[in-house]
């Protein structure tokens, strides 16, 4: 394992948590990927992302993406990630309900991670 130190440089933590329908998470998870993960890997300031299924609250999921700085975060184009959202509702209709976005009320910056 290695300590990683972001320091002077802290990465921005988006923050997304979704309620999905029974049985329709691994759908979800397949979409995400496709809709969003894949593309964002090839926009500037994008560092990844981590994706977590809650074990006590069923189909709740939370998607992490990681960006260089809350600017880069920012500069994300809006007509295109509106037509990705647009794209997932028509997919999983109501079998995916937007919870909360934390980064929103919470801006948590990555400083040190160690793996």
């Amino acid at each position: 394992m290695e300590l990683k130190k972001y320091d002077g440089k802290p990465q921005f933590i988006e923050e997304l948590v979704f309620r999905i329908a029974p049985g329709q998470v691994a759908r979800y998870l397949d979409l995400e990927a496709e809709l969003f993960s894949e593309p964002l890997a090839h926009r500037t300031g994008f560092l990844g992302g981590e994706t977590w299924v809650s074990a006590d609250h069923e189909g709740e999921v939370t998607s992490l993406y990681f960006w260089e700085s809350e600017e880069a975060y920012h500069s994300l184009d809006q007509v295109w990630l509106g037509g990705q959202k647009q794209k997932m509702g028509e997919l999983m209709g109501d079998d995916a309900v937007f919870v909360r976005a934390g980064h929103t009320t919470d801006r948590r910056f990555r400083v040190r991670e160690f793996r």
